[in-house]
């Protein structure tokens, strides 16, 4: 945004998060693969690594010049058994070191690793440690949009929240990157919907540089202040206008039952009062009244002229269902599914 810089201009390198997964080259040339225990990490080797510890020229503990240690290569080229092999050694197993400084685990999760994540954890690792850039494993797994790991690492306890060196939370980070199913897992496990960054930036307003109409809704959805302002005064509808966001704003209104100034919607039908109540009830009966009308139009006029009335009449009292349920929670609003049935057990009756 022209206001403030992007998450990424507040810590995050370029390619995005991706540090030391180059392979880096021996500091020894020449020295014969045997005797490399870097290389023999890469390659998985855990015989030949054996050897070395025995030999008495290597240990668990040995780290190179910019901290990097066997376990590191191990982890980031998903050799379980060797990993395993390297802790019960007596590997440092939050031992920091690359460009940037990160732990074993964190090498094994910018590639998916989720065995050996999981098998580091379980050994001690510590998901909170942070690289340079103050990103943990919970931040890293956001950034490359990992429900799978993200779920791994929240039943580690690691907290919802917890934010990196410019107060972003995963919640802003998912939300920022399009990633809609990883802001209705963080919401689903109760992140803070109205918690800012340093800027006064909510996640509904990173939702909205990015203009992920799927993040936008599932925000409103869970509450997000539609006019929370930033350290600037902006609102997330000046956001969106900035970002030109704004047709995937209004429509995420829109889905989740508010009018394009952000105001809820009024029901159409007036004297309910309890929207869910109608609309629970009416979503019951009234598939029953399309097969009823259906099968009424088909049974008192001619084929040629019941069948398609019959069809006309469902496809409009469906439509009409899809219309009126965008008033109703946003939670009920799969009614076209029950409607949907309706038509198709008419259209097999035909």
């Amino acid at each position: 945004m022209s206001s403030a810089a992007s998450p990424e201009a507040n810590g995050l390198p370029a390619n995005e998060h991706e540090h030391e997964l180059s392979e880096m080259a021996d500091k020894k040339p020449g020295l014969p693969v045997e005797e490399d225990i870097m290389q023999l990490a890469r390659l998985g080797e855990i015989g030949a690594i054996q050897k070395l510890f025995d030999s008495g020229k290597f240990d668990a503990t040995f780290k190179d010049e910019q901290g990097i240690t066997p376990l590191h290569w191990a982890a980031i080229n998903n050799h379980y058994a060797l990993c395993h092999f390297l802790i019960q050694a007596g590997a440092p197993i939050n031992a920091r070191g690359g460009d940037a400084v990160a732990t074993p685990v964190l090498w094994a999760a910018k590639r998916c690793n989720y065995y050996v994540v999981n098998l580091l954890l379980d050994h001690g690792a510590d998901p909170l440690l942070t690289d340079d850039q103050g990103f943990n494993l919970l931040h890293s797994a956001t950034l490359d949009g990992n429900v799978y790991q993200i779920v791994l690492l929240l039943h580690q306890d690691i907290p919802v929240d917890i934010a990196d060196p410019q107060s972003h939370t995963p919640l802003m980070w998912a939300a920022y990157k399009g990633y809609s199913s990883c802001v209705d897992l963080f919401l689903r496990w109760g992140a803070n919907v109205y918690a800012t960054d340093d800027q006064g930036f909510t996640a509904l307003h990173w939702a909205l540089v990015k203009g992920s109409q799927g993040s936008i809704q599932k925000l409103l959805e869970y509450g997000a202040d539609r006019s929370a302002k930033n350290n600037d005064g902006k609102t997330p509808a000046m956001t969106a206008e900035e970002m030109n966001t704004t047709r995937q704003w209004h429509r995420a209104l829109s889905q989740a039952g508010f009018d394009k100034d952000g105001n809820t919607m009024q029901f159409p039908i007036p004297g309910v009062k309890d929207t869910r109540w109608f609309l629970t009830r009416f979503i019951f009966f009234w598939p029953f009244a399309i097969i009823f009308i259906g099968l009424f139009l088909m049974s008192h006029y001619p084929a040629f002229v019941g069948i398609p009335a019959a069809l006309i009449v469902s496809y409009l009292m469906q439509w009409a269902a899809q219309k009126l349920l965008a008033w109703g929670p946003s939670n009920m609003r799969s009614i076209h599914h029950s409607v949907g049935s309706a038509l198709r057990i008419l259209l097999n009756m035909c």
